[in-house]
């Protein structure tokens, strides 16, 4: 997608980053942010979106992952750095912590990052600092070269720190002469400009076997340096020397050293930064509940719930479509009702999206595929042009014709302002036309009735207004998708006290051509408020009746379970009575004699055939009950490893790792 400059101005590009801005950790997070541009291509796209979609699910499998991200940008130092040839200690401590904090940050993620392949390409961008590393650890916390630096800084610092124990041995010799200490405005050393001092008293200056260096600042005594130290503190300027020669030398290879890593740390600087800023992604999505919207290669969009950026909480959502059945928009409504808002929620979150960025709306968000994004938004009357704002508006506009391809998202605020009200509108009904015979995705508003009645009777337009609530005569803020809107121009100046005299004038002036659109629109939109409701009815109806056919139907599985229980209850007694008087019966018969054994087999024969209907009627019964059971039963549960279950009898529930030889 391109982007020239002015759109990033008039949609305000930068502080529309202010919430990513917000919640990064460090500069190399906001260097990130600065330099990232929309991507080309949709493939481009896909590749970001894939790398937040793949940290985000890192992060929901791994919980938070913690790096040290606030850290200091070193590139900036690199340029000075090439012409002086050195760095300074303090500066190649801050190349140490980011090169650390690059080494931690690879390892950390290296036995986690294998099943995420964006992630890992990332990571695997951050190259092997450890010898950069080893050599810097000799710059103290502080910035200081460390003594072992070098083994001739060692020795030197060494003779250094001799030097000023002998001159504080003479200095406490000296301080024991109490005609020294006299002269003294206190009874301490000094240590400046790299010699070791005394601060003597005015009168005493020419007394005090020394040299006066320099007067105190209250200009009542002097520094001076005694002759015993003389010496010392000479050989302690050479010896400083030699340090400072020894550590440029060691700063100006540890350097060498770094330049020729260049291009790998500024790389790991845009890694860490990347990473700061998908933290950022991570934040809004969790906390502030901004999506990944769906992308898609058509040639449309579609936001709901969307939310202006810099309006954060304050912000009306807003359902919004266009492409596919339809290639322009034109939204219409009163003044201050948010008309322009909307064309730049539409733009932002756009642009946003094509960042590989989350947007603030909810599900269902879809964006599709623009090559570049022309506007022509406010009133920005050039003085220096010495350009009229409708002058402005043409010329803008003629950019937007010369420049614009069948892939364009175009916004146009205000289409026809300026000028003559009918030639205004005409020219903008030709702009509109023009625009959707090239294939443009355009989003236009407008107050002009002949603007409005082109877009109700052409196709390939749709209309849009900002809702207008009637009765407190102030805007909602709300877009009503397939409904033009009216001005309420009248309406407006009556609430502001508008005498009604000049009410009536201005209403008696209107076209009557005009009036019957403005009426028209009226009703449409009270219809579809209309409408609304009453699929607001609709829909709590609907809810109620799904509500009672669960009610209905728990309460039919309840009565089946106690008649179920009853029954089955009932035929238990029933078999335990068959079986006991089969029992008894064949006793009886086995006690008889032969003949009357004969009479009472059939006997028994005609019975047993009535208890077996009885048992056939009771094993139906139990077949239905088991069917209703099965019917209501869960489905059957498959063990399988990462399935949850539970030990049963046990109450203990899990996930199963693995199923071998038949156990879990």
């Amino acid at each position: 997608m391109r982007l020239d400059n002015s759109i990033i101005e008039i949609l305000e590009l930068d502080k529309n980053l202010l919430p990513f801005r917000e919640n990064l950790r460090g500069e190399l997070g906001e260097l990130v942010l600065s330099n990232l541009t929309p991507c080309e291509d949709f493939d481009s796209l896909i590749k970001r979106d894939d790398l937040l979609r793949e940290w985000l699910d890192l992060i929901d499998n791994n919980g938070e992952f913690k790096f040290n991200a606030s850290l200091e940008a070193v590139s900036p130092m690199f340029a000075g750095a090439k012409k002086s040839g050195i760095l300074s200690g303090e500066e190649l401590l801050r190349v140490r912590l980011l090169l650390q904090s690059a080494k931690n940050l690879r390892e950390g993620l290296a036995p986690i990052s294998g099943n995420y392949k964006a992630v890992e390409n990332l990571r695997h961008g951050i190259r092997d600092f450890a010898p950069e590393i080893d050599s810097l650890n000799v710059i103290e916390d502080s910035g200081r070269l460390s003594d072992n630096a070098s083994h001739k800084l060692s020795e030197i610092r060494l003779e250094i720190e001799n030097l000023k124990r002998n001159a504080r041995r003479i200095s406490q010799k000296l301080f024991e002469d109490s005609n020294i200490t006299n002269m003294l405005q206190e009874r301490a050393v000094s240590w400046r400009e790299g010699r070791f001092l005394f601060l003597v008293r005015q009168e005493y200056i020419n007394r005090f076997p020394g040299l006066a260096v320099e007067r105190s600042a209250s200009g009542n005594s002097v520094y001076m340096e005694p002759r015993a130290l003389s010496s010392i503190n000479n050989s302690l300027i050479i010896k400083s020397r030699d340090e400072h020669d020894e550590e440029r030398i060691i700063l100006l290879e540890l350097t060498r050293s770094i330049l020729s890593r260049e291009n790998a740390i500024i790389n790991a600087e845009r890694i860490i930064g990347t990473f700061d800023l998908l933290c950022a992604c991570d934040y809004l999505i969790r906390v502030k509940k901004w999506v990944r919207p769906e992308l898609t290669r058509d040639k449309f969009f579609r936001l709901v719930g969307a939310r202006h950026p810099m309006l954060k909480d304050k912000a009306v959502p807003i359902d919004i479509y266009c492409g596919k059945e339809f290639n322009s928009l034109v939204i219409t409504g009163s003044n201050t009702g948010g008309k322009t808002v909307t064309l730049k929620t539409a733009g932002v979150l756009i642009i946003l999206a094509w960042l590989g960025l989350p947007v603030p709306a909810r599900d269902g968000t879809i964006i599709g595929t623009f090559d570049s994004i022309f506007a022509d938004i406010g009133d920005e009357q050039s003085i220096e042009q010495n350009l009229s704002t409708f002058s402005s508006h043409l010329k803008k506009i003629i950019y937007i014709l010369n420049q614009s391809t069948d892939k364009s998202l175009i916004l146009l605020d205000e289409l026809g302002a300026g000028t003559d009200p009918h030639e205004g509108a005409a020219l903008g009904v030709a702009i509109l036309e023009t625009l959707r015979e090239k294939g443009c995705i355009t989003l236009a508003t407008t107050h002009h009735n002949p603007i409005k009645q082109y877009a109700l009777m052409t196709q390939g337009v749709e209309t849009a207004s900002m809702e207008f609530n009637i009765e407190k005569l102030e805007p909602t803020y709300k877009l009503l998708m397939g409904v033009p809107g009216r001005s309420s121009a009248l309406l407006i100046a009556k609430r502001y006290g508008m005498p009604e005299k000049v009410l009536k004038l201005a209403q008696g002036s209107l076209d009557s051509r005009e009036l019957t659109a403005e009426d028209i629109m009226s009703e449409l939109n009270e219809r579809k408020a209309a409408l609304d409701n009453a699929e607001k009815e609709f829909q709590d109806k609907l809810h109620e009746a799904e509500d009672l056919r669960k009610q209905y139907q728990s309460r039919v599985k309840e009565i089946d379970y106690q008649r179920d229980k009853i029954m089955k209850a009932a035929d238990l007694k029933a078999e335990r009575f068959i079986a006991r008087a089969e029992e008894t019966s064949k006793d009886i018969i086995r006690s008889m004699e032969q003949s009357a054994r004969d009479l009472a087999r059939k006997g028994y024969n005609v019975k047993r055939r009535e208890l077996k209907n009885l048992r056939d009627l009771v094993d139906k019964r139990h077949q239905k009950r088991t069917e209703r059971e099965i019917e209501n039963s869960p489905k059957p549960f498959n063990p399988a490893p990462g399935v949850t279950a539970m030990v049963a009898g046990s109450g203990f529930v899990g996930i199963i790792n693995e199923i071998k030889n038949g156990r879990a």
